[in-house]
Order: structure tokens, then sequence, then C-alpha cells
């Protein structure tokens, strides 16, 4: 049904979910409970892009305002409603650098990506394999011009196991986001959380070293594209929007409360965003797996709360820290578990949240 035999059981399973969840978000399909209808509602929100994409791939390029505009943007608007989109990208190109319709390139981008969305989102609906479409899903997000592009190839990247890459993908739709000039509709609560939250996942499952290569990676935040501070999954606020639980991508030796080199690094940054955004106070909550002990866990999560608090300290920050151990009491609620190990699972909840306060 899926046309995945290329890929390993894993990745199989991962882009199965995908296109699950993109298939019951265009479409509205499937049944759901009533206690389920905001997570869902949730996922819907983040992929449900085909029919926003749709129109704007409709909408025509009117450059009434540039007489000398019309014949390159009449050409490059029917290349788009022919579906022609190597074409339409050598338009693109040449509005880009025309002194006369330079103005016209990023709405010419922006229809551009969605035509390539839709199309790819198509391939996807019918379950065809990753390589059928990732030219065009990875052509309609290279201009960073539509945050739904992103983060649909976050989705994907996210069920290939590519967990670094899903991340940045994410990173940069939230950036896309706060753009109002790109983005001049703003997401709702739910996309935007779902962002938020995606991005944080794909962190920790990399920092973890789950991804399909093993490796385990800390992967840099994106820079807020206004001032160059880190952005991101770690941005003060998005469209109003203010995450108020992050779980830092900090990693800890095994049953141990001291950092790996991945989790240095990830401190590090932490330390970074701290210093930038200057909270009045620092709330860092410890939790774990269900495995072990309720003591042991409980003594583990605090110490290791108790470790990033020392690490900022050290940092000379003068900020106050106050540390909370959770232990298992608290798992992470995953808006959608399809696609995920147990192994996956256990290294989401275990965890240091930075917890807001303004």
């Amino acid at each position: 049904m899926w046309a995945l035999s290329q890929y390993g059981t894993t990745q199989r399973e991962g882009l199965k979910a995908v296109f699950s969840r993109l298939v019951r978000g265009m479409f509205g399909c499937g049944s759901q409970s009533a206690d389920s209808e905001e997570l869902s509602r949730k996922r819907r929100s983040i992929l449900a892009v085909a029919a926003l994409a749709l129109g704007l791939f409709a909408g025509w390029l009117d450059p009434a305002a540039a007489e000398d505009c019309k014949s390159l943007i009449d050409q490059f608007n029917r290349t788009v409603e022919a579906g022609l989109d190597t074409d339409a990208q050598a338009f693109v190109d040449r509005i880009a650098t025309s002194a006369e319709c330079g103005g016209y390139q990023v709405p010419a981008q922006k229809r551009l990506a969605a035509l390539r969305l839709s199309v790819a989102q198509a391939l996807m609906a019918r379950g065809r394999p990753v390589m059928d479409y990732d030219r065009l899903l990875a052509a309609a997000e290279s201009p960073e011009v539509l945050w739904q592009a992103s983060a649909t190839l976050g989705e994907v990247r996210f069920g290939e196991r590519r967990f670094a890459e899903a991340a940045q993908a994410y990173d940069r739709a939230i950036e896309i986001v706060k753009n109002e000039t790109l983005s001049p509709v703003t997401p709702s609560k739910f996309e935007i959380q779902g962002l938020f939250d995606r991005a944080a996942e794909a962190r920790l499952l990399s920092a973890n070293g789950l991804a399909a290569n093993g490796q385990a990676q800390f992967v840099p935040t994106a820079k807020d594209h206004r001032d160059g501070s880190v952005g991101g999954f770690y941005s003060r606020s998005v469209r109003g929007i203010l995450p108020r639980a992050i779980p830092v991508p900090i990693t800890f030796d095994y049953r141990k409360a001291s950092l790996t080199n991945v989790g240095e690094q990830a401190a590090r940054e932490l330390v970074d965003v701290l210093r930038q955004q200057r909270p009045a106070r620092i709330v860092l909550v410890g939790h774990t797996d269900v495995r072990g002990t309720a003591e042991f866990n409980m003594k583990l999560s605090r110490e290791r709360a108790e470790t990033i608090a020392a690490f900022v300290r050290q940092s000379g920050l003068d900020i106050p820290v106050e540390t909370v151990g959770k232990g298992a009491t608290e798992p992470k609620q995953l808006a959608d578990t399809s696609g995920l190990s147990q192994e996956d699972i256990y290294a989401l909840n275990r965890r240091v949240e930075w917890q807001r306060s303004n």
C-alpha cells in the first residue's frame, strides 16, 4: 500500500506515520474521540497545508503597478498554471535580477513554492515513496518563504529518522512565521505550539543517538532573522505565543547526572539563550523515563537539573536558578506517537525542562 520497500522496517513505519498524518490532515479522514479533539486539531493544523498551498498556487501575480513587468510575470503565471516548475523557476530567477520586477521576487517564490508543495503532498497522499517527491519538497522549502513547506519537510525528515534535519526544518518554519512580511496571516496557536513541540522532539531524539545513522548529534538552534540572536524553538515569542516549558536537548551519561559531549554543547547554547533573554529567574525541572525505581528516578532527575543549574551559575549569569525533580511522574504529553519506538518515547521522557515564568 505504501510502496516503501526500499526502506528498513523502522523507516517504513516512520514514513507511514508521516503519510497517515498528512492524509488525515488534508482530507479529515479517520475517527477521533472528544478527548483527542485538540491534539488531532494540532496535527491537522500543521500538516493540512494543501488547501492553503493550492490557494496561493491559484492566485496570479498582478503587475498592474509595473507595466514593464507584465510580459515577464504573465509568462511566469502561465508556466505555474501549466505545472511546469522548472520553467517557472527560470522566470523567478529572471524576476529576481530584473530592475523593474525585483519587487515581485518573493510573491513569485511563494507561488512557485505553493505549486511544488501541493504536488508533493498529492504524491504523499497517494503513498508514493519519498524519492518521488523529495526534489519538489526540497525545492518548495529552499527559498524559505512558506512556513508550511518547511513544516512538511520537517515531518518527512522526522519520519525518515533524520532528526537533525527535521529540527532545522521546524526551526526555519518558526522563523518564517515570525516574519510578518512572509507570513501576513498569523497561524493558529495550535500550529505554532505544534512547531515548537516537533522541533524539541526532533532535537531530543537526535541528541540521544536515535537517528537512522545511530549518531548522537547536537543541533544548533536557528538564529532570529531580525537580530541574529538565538531563535527557532528557543524564540522568546512567536506572534504572541510564548512556550512555557521547553525541553532542553541536554543529555547525560547513562544513569548519571554527568553531561555527555552533546549535552555540554546543548548546555552552552542554553546559557547563550539565557544571557540574551535575561529571564528574571530560571526554573529547571528534571524528568526521567519509567525504568528504575521511583526513589532512584526522583533523585536522578533532581541531580540532573542541579547539574544544569551549576553549569548556568558557573557561566557567570547572576540569575536565580531553582531546580525541581519529578522522576517519572510527569511523562511528556505527545500529540502523536505513531512512528515512535518505545526507546524514542523513553528518550523524550528523559529531559530537563526550562519553565519560563515571563
